[in-house]
């Protein structure tokens, strides 16, 4: 301690560092031995998840003035996102008032949604409320506001309470080529003047929080990964055939079916389905940690606007590490022999298409599917 009752930040430092040597116990798992690119990405997770922690906490973690941030980008992936999506992220009190403002954007689905939690960071992740492109009052311009509090508003409103800590804001599109995405900024009503300097307490307290992130975050994403690969592998279900190890908070417009594909590199898993008619639905491949294999390409992703469908309305598509030999569907493992498969069906009440599928040969992919 110096005069002014201050360590040198040893102690803090040297123990948040302690903590990321546990967290590294995640790269011991079982499911992962002998897979050197499972074990490389597991390596670059836990570094992107040490960012995205200190993000959470130190950069952005100050309720009194929120801010209303990109939650997945290229270089930081995790839980499943899909390139179809952008994802925005607020902390936030929800025993407070909050104006959400800006540009609706052109994407043709988004929900604002309130939760108890973030999967993987709070103790909880419940949706406790929501609004969606089907009751969002844009103006001529493609303006809007939206308040979050506890007090009902007339307009767009969404109730929160002290249960509520974070906002999740998802917008949807089938082809973000043409698209201008959304343009959003998120204000505490009662806060005033500018942020306070910036503490040391906060920033320990940050490190703390980030570490304990970073050990919970990626053991639970992969024990999914584990379930699935227990569960279903190279098929495709139902999640609600699942049990709670699987059990996420899902944007309320949202069912989901899931699989584990384990293939060698000369085999290819066929999968047939018939989905009816749906607003948007999206098939995409995740690694073991549950970072998409595409998001600056659509190699390993296919939704209802880019498959081809065959003249009764199924879909065929290959996954396999080699592109099959006849033209059609495919899903490009890029490498990877284990992964978990991820289907979205969103905005509609019809049940989840049925899936079979077939494991065969790469070569045979073609004729068999």
């Amino acid at each position: 301690m110096d005069e002014h009752g201050h360590s040198d930040g040893d102690e803090s430092w040297a123990n948040f560092c302690d903590e990321l040597k546990r967290a590294g116990q995640v790269l011991q798992r079982e499911a992962i031995a002998g897979d050197d690119l499972s074990l490389a990405e597991g390596y670059r997770h836990l570094v992107r998840m040490i960012r995205a922690g200190f993000e959470m906490t130190g950069e952005f973690g100050d309720t009194r003035h929120p801010e209303l941030v990109p939650m997945a980008t290229r270089t930081m992936l995790s839980e499943g996102v899909t390139s179809d999506a952008r994802y925005h992220q607020a902390f936030i009190d929800g025993s407070a008032s909050h104006r959400i403002s800006g540009e609706r954007g052109q994407a043709p689905f988004i929900e604002f949604g309130v939760y108890t939690g973030r999967t993987g960071f709070h103790d909880s992740s419940k949706l406790t409320g929501c609004l969606t492109e089907r009751e969002l009052d844009v103006d001529a311009d493609g303006r809007f506001e939206l308040l979050l509090s506890p007090n009902q508003h007339a307009g767009n409103w969404i109730r929160t309470d002290a249960a509520t800590r974070y906002l999740f804001v998802r917008e949807y599109a089938h082809d973000w080529s043409t698209l201008r995405p959304g343009d959003f900024a998120i204000e505490r009503t009662d806060t005033a003047g500018p942020k306070a300097p910036l503490e040391l307490a906060a920033i320990r307290r940050a490190l703390a929080e980030t570490a304990r992130f970073v050990q919970s975050a990626p053991p639970f994403w992969a024990g999914i990964s584990d379930y699935w690969a227990g569960f279903a592998v190279n098929e495709i279900v139902p999640q609600q055939q699942a049990d709670s190890a699987t059990d996420i908070t899902v944007p309320s417009g949202h069912r989901f079916a899931c699989g584990y594909f384990r293939l060698e590199p000369d085999e290819a898993l066929l999968v047939n389905f018939r989905p009816q008619p749906a607003p948007y639905w999206g098939l995409h491949l995740d690694n073991y940690w549950y970072e998409p294999l595409s998001w600056a390409d659509n190699r390993s992703q296919l939704n209802n606007h880019s498959v081809h469908s065959e003249p009764d309305g199924s879909v065929r598509v290959v996954i396999s590490a080699r592109a099959p030999a006849a033209p059609g569907n495919w899903l490009d493992t890029q490498g990877h022999r284990q992964g978990t498969i991820v289907f979205r069906w969103s905005r509609s009440d019809e049940p989840l298409p049925e899936f079979t599928t077939r494991l065969v040969h790469a070569d045979a992919a073609a004729a068999e599917s």
